[in-house]
């Protein structure tokens, strides 16, 4: 009798070191590991109390189903604007508010570009994710981004079916552009000031995935600066543009409800190709500017891209 309780002992013994090892090898294989722009994070089990800090992320979030403890609801884009209601405020896009993201006790911090200097900071409050959009590869990053994200939440057959409608998407746009060879003008103004955009910039994905023809003055020099290189009214009138996209930053930012088209509103640009065939279009700020690299605003984009191309 003793010798069959000890075997019974024995095996039980035997499985609970096969559960646990079980158990054990069950877990290790669940950890996701996240490489982002300043390294890489891990996490155990998905994340439930997330705070995001960038329009994009939050835009993505809100087409897979996630929802955030905490976000910036300063310059909100409308299409996100609910989240006023349902998340707590966590400052500005720059600025964030270090005491409301920690009162949140988040499980995962969702940070972008804006947020670079500050990385250190919030990832003393909770593991931080930091993505990124460069603008020679937007499209790209943005597939990174969305997939990272898929990949945190469980949420990956989500994410592949909205890359690949979005993949349709921009092809559609691109073969209807490429199509013409048509050359095109990406400005933003600043006040008084008119900054353009070439391959490279942050604003590149209107070359490299669009499909237009950058055009430039062969006369005429733009002076570099901080948000794009500075040229004139004369410039743009010698570059002969079939298309003028035109980004109103004071109105991105909320300074203003923005002067673009009281400024363009002039001879000079009234002599390109692009007003004389009515192909000015003055874009959507939230999309262009402020929420980079989102799904609402990729569709955006292209929807102010076809005002040209029907």
């Amino acid at each position: 009798m003793k010798k069959t309780i000890n075997s019974v002992r024995q095996l039980l013994s035997g499985l609970v070191i096969v559960l646990a090892s079980s158990l054990m090898m069950t877990a290790q294989a669940e950890t996701v590991t996240i490489e982002h722009v300043k390294g890489t994070a891990q996490f155990d089990e998905v994340p439930q109390r997330v705070v995001v800090l960038g329009f994009g992320s939050l835009d993505v979030l809100d087409k897979i189903g996630v929802a955030p403890v905490g976000a910036p609801h300063s310059l909100m884009p409308d299409y996100l604007e609910s989240y006023k209601k349902t998340t707590a405020n966590t400052g500005s896009l720059s600025e964030p508010d270090f005491e409301a993201i920690y009162m949140l006790k988040p499980d995962v911090i969702i940070a972008e570009n804006r947020m670079l200097k500050v990385y250190d900071k919030l990832a003393q409050i909770a593991p931080t994710i930091m993505f990124s959009i460069e603008g020679d590869k937007y499209w790209a990053d943005a597939q990174q981004n969305w997939r990272a994200l898929g990949q945190l939440f469980d949420k990956q057959a989500e994410v592949e079916a909205i890359i690949a409608e979005t993949q349709d998407s921009i092809a559609a746009v691109n073969d209807k552009v490429t199509s013409g060879e048509t050359t095109a003008m990406m400005l933003m103004n600043n006040g008084n000031n008119i900054a353009m955009f070439n391959k490279g910039s942050r604003f590149s994905i209107i070359f490299d995935d669009f499909g237009y023809v950058e055009s430039k003055s062969a006369t005429v020099a733009p002076i570099k600066g901080t948000h794009g290189n500075l040229i004139s009214f004369e410039y743009i009138a010698d570059a002969k543009p079939e298309v003028l996209y035109v980004l109103d930053r004071e109105k991105a930012i909320g300074k203003s409800e923005g002067r673009a088209q009281q400024l363009f509103d002039n001879p000079l640009v009234a002599a390109t190709p692009a007003a004389q065939q009515g192909n000015i279009v003055y874009l959507d700020s939230s999309a262009w500017y402020l929420a980079g690299g989102g799904v609402t605003a990729i569709h955006r984009m292209l929807g102010d891209i076809e005002r040209t191309i029907q």
